[in-house]
């Protein structure tokens, strides 16, 4: 799709359709940049999305780094809206074989709480000041699409052949596959489809991030068989017995923890411990979304939360100047990753509440 011009085509649409409102701009990109993060992984969307938000910038005549902020959380908000679309979900949907469905049914109250938030706090505080570009509108309406689009019909089948994937993802606890092979289906069509060889696609792929999965997986299986997970498993049921302090727990340590290590060493670690933890707890899958929600919403709270925050915050840094710092960003996303906490906190607590 990103050889195609797709996502550029989508962004110079929505820049012409503000016309130089920057307030409602970054509600449209928000929401596309969440809704992309849902399929794609939130850290390609958001490299893919960067050079836009630059240019935005540079003709409206501000400093991006809060506009890059509200965009990065609004991607990790999406990213966790699926089990593909967030590193710490495949790791937890792998081991917990929550059905696709299931999980973005479970996670959907409080994400979408969480990012009608978001967008509040950035209109009323983070981009108070960037009201306009009234000045600009000539320059963003005079933006030509022709030429954007470089393979239309390679665009249509690539389209049709996601849509087919995310089917793929939908029914795959009904037909009994594995969401990894759809995936691999719908690559392995592209591929014969265009003619490329697969030396040529495989620059591509983050081979380094496939790795890091492996050796992830190891850590967890070896922290499993020595019987460590299982020492802590019986120090949290013996710390609290009582279910709602138990995924209030899961919830807040990992949460917390993600704002440092990130979130996905924390999944790793958590991972053989909830699955201990999750027969002894009143709802199936609870346990397991207080850990995605807590690591992932965490995540938004410092720049090392995410493997996107840190990208992105380096991308603006390096075109900017290295004029922000780790606390900068703090000062927007710790806030935020508390709030959203909040609202999962009460969210489980409610669920628990209803359905026990």
């Amino acid at each position: 799709l990103k050889s195609t011009g797709f996502f550029q085509y989508v962004a110079v649409r929505t820049l012409r359709a503000t016309k130089g409102n920057i307030l409602l701009l970054s509600g449209l990109f928000s929401a596309l940049i969440a809704l992309f993060s849902m399929v794609l992984d939130n850290v390609t969307t958001m490299i893919m999305f960067m050079p836009i938000i630059f240019f935005v910038a540079d003709t409206a005549g501000f400093n991006p780094f809060g506009f890059t902020a509200v965009m990065i959380l609004a991607s990790n908000i999406g990213g966790c809206m699926t089990l593909v679309g967030d590193p710490p979900n495949i790791i937890i949907g792998n081991a917990s074989k929550i059905p696709f469905m299931t999980f973005s049914g479970l996670v959907l109250a409080p994400l979408l709480l969480t990012y009608i938030t978001l967008m509040l706090i950035s209109r009323f505080k983070i981009l108070k000041g960037l009201s306009s570009v009234s000045g600009k509108k000539e320059e963003i309406q005079g933006l030509r699409l022709d030429g954007v689009i470089t393979n239309r019909k390679l665009m249509y089948v690539s389209l049709g052949t996601l849509v087919v994937v995310v089917i793929g993802f939908i029914m795959h606890s009904i037909v009994d596959i594995e969401m990894s092979l759809f995936a691999v289906l719908g690559a392995s069509f592209l591929l014969l489809y265009t003619g490329k060889d697969f030396e040529s696609v495989a620059t591509e792929v983050d081979w380094n991030a496939i790795l890091f999965f492996i050796g992830l997986f190891s850590l967890a299986h070896s922290l499993e068989s020595t019987g460590i997970t299982g020492e802590l498993s019986t120090l949290a049921l013996n710390l609290s017995s009582n279910p709602a302090v138990l995924s209030m727990l899961i919830l807040w340590v990992s949460g917390m923890i993600a704002m440092v290590t990130g979130a996905i060493p924390v999944v790793t670690i958590f991972i053989p411990i909830v699955a201990q933890l999750s027969v002894h707890y009143p709802l199936q899958y609870d346990l397991w979304i207080a850990l995605a929600l807590g690591a992932n919403l965490g995540g938004n709270g410092t720049v090392t939360g995410h493997l996107a925050n840190v990208m992105c915050f380096e991308m603006v840094n390096k075109e900017y100047g290295n004029r922000h710092s780790f606390l900068d960003f703090m000062k927007i996303g710790f806030p935020s990753a508390i709030i959203s906490l909040g609202i999962s906190n009460i969210y489980l607590v409610v669920r628990l509440a209803l359905f026990s």
